[in-house]
């Protein structure tokens, strides 16, 4: 009864700017550390801590295997765990200050002596994404306990892509100043400088939101059962194809933004230039945020997440016409980092209406399993990114801090270019059997009746 008087709260309660905002924030140390890994922790190995190319690549791709099989347990834990403050918000709780403590370690990686480097960097890094697991997963199936009303999660899905934009400027735009800053000269520690920040503005956003943050909708314990899962992937094409969209989409975006520096350093003469190429994506990211509610109110989710993968495509290519003119290159590089976000944009949006049409197909909610297989497919296309990106490089011949030979700079470019190319491709693919958008008004309808009626 008390879950059934929850619901009804939820379907037309209006959630507070505070409460808003404050679940913001949470994607704010997310994405904020999620970039900052992806866009530079390959190079600070290579280049900073002296790990080979090869090394680098295997420890990365190890910790990020071992963390997306991590991802389904905690989906399941989550699904089973009922506390006072919630079914997913105490992963928020217990997860900020390990989560900090993780960032601050990989970066000590540099004063680790001669051999230990590579076993410091798996271990260090393991630790770091198995925790960053244990906070964002359960965050990012939180947005469906807040509200069960679709518009007031387009209220909550703006705040966390404003959030997200905020989080990407100042991991990626503003991190190599904030490196020089620190570090004065001295790379190592100016990565340490940054790390301590980081670690700080982690802790502070992630209880922000965990204590302005209120679940008013909290399914009861679902026990984990293979049945239903195969049954979610047997009737439920859209929960399907969102996961696999994300293994591709985040192959393509992280292998682009890894490779950013070496781009700029080595193909466009100017590494200072990287900081640009990847600000961009924050201001796209933010400009995109305010256009989706309007956007998907007057056009299918599918067909923007379509326009959004064309955009990244044709921008992409764009960059490898223009060659070393830097103008051309930061315009067309707007225009590919436009269709990324959005096609990121309505991501999570799509997410929780595939949740609702597996809930409608099979008759369970299987809310936390379903966003952690999601964040499992977005962990094998991150590990994908650096076993492939390192691989091509190491092929190519690739010598850190040297005059690079035709070979290694076709390698860098297939990683900038090419690869992401490819990898958005099979995400148009995908979209093109996605048929949701005109069944969801129904399921939404369907599934308010029967929470009702239960």
């Amino acid at each position: 009864m008390i879950f059934l008087k929850e619901k009804n709260q939820a379907l037309g309660e209006k959630l507070s700017l505070r409460e808003t905002v404050s679940y913001g924030l949470g994607d704010l140390a997310c994405s904020m550390v999620f970039n900052f890994m992806a866009s530079y922790l390959l190079y600070f190995y290579t280049d900073v801590a002296g790990v080979g190319v090869a090394a680098a690549g295997t420890a990365m791709s190890a910790a990020r295997l071992i963390d997306a099989f991590a991802n389904p347990v905690v989906g399941v834990l989550s699904d089973k765990t009922h506390t006072k403050w919630g079914k997913l918000r105490p992963y928020l709780l217990f997860s900020a200050i390990p989560l900090a403590i993780s960032v601050l370690l990989m970066f000590l990686c540099s004063w680790v002596p001669g051999p230990g480097k590579g076993i410091f960097a798996l271990l260090t890094y393991t630790f770091f994404c198995l925790m960053y697991t244990v906070c964002n997963v359960p965050y990012t199936a939180m947005m469906p306990n807040l509200s069960e009303d679709p518009a007031q999660r387009a209220r909550l899905n703006l705040s966390k892509f404003v959030c997200i934009s905020a989080g990407t400027f100042l991991s990626m735009g503003l991190a190599l100043p904030l490196i020089d800053l620190f570090g004065r000269g001295d790379e190592r520690r100016g990565f340490v400088g940054i790390s301590l920040l980081f670690s700080a503005i982690i802790i502070v956003l992630v209880l922000v939101c965990f204590f302005n943050t209120r679940e008013r909708v909290q399914p009861p314990p679902v026990a984990f059962s293979l049945g239903i899962l195969g049954e979610t992937v047997k009737k439920s094409r859209p929960a399907v194809i969102c996961c696999c969209a994300q293994l591709f989409f985040y192959l393509a975006t992280v292998t682009r933004n890894s490779t950013a520096l070496y781009y700029a350093k080595y193909c466009l003469g100017d590494a200072s230039f990287a900081s640009l190429l990847l600000a961009v994506g924050s201001f796209t990211t933010f400009a995109v945020c305010f256009l989706v509610p309007a956007a998907t109110a007057r056009m299918k989710k599918r067909t923007f997440t379509l326009c959004g993968y064309g955009l990244f495509v044709a921008g992409s290519l764009l960059v490898y016409l223009a060659g070393g003119n830097l103008t051309a290159v930061f315009l067309c590089n707007i225009l590919a980092n436009l269709g990324a976000s959005m096609s990121n944009g309505v991501s999570f949006l799509i997410l929780g209406e595939a949740i609702d049409h597996s809930e409608y197909v099979t008759g369970t909610r299987q809310q936390g399993l379903l966003t952690s297989m999601s964040m499992f497919m977005v962990k094998i296309g991150v590990v994908l990114s650096s076993v492939v990106s390192a691989f091509i490089l190491d092929a190519g011949g690739y010598v850190p801090d040297m005059a690079q030979t035709g070979p290694a700079l076709l390698a860098i470019k297939i990683n900038f270019i090419f690869l992401p190319c490819i990898a958005a491709l099979a995400c148009v693919a995908l979209y093109l059997f996605y048929r949701l958008d005109d069944e969801y008004p129904a399921i939404n309808a369907a599934l308010r009746e029967k929470h009702r009626q239960a």
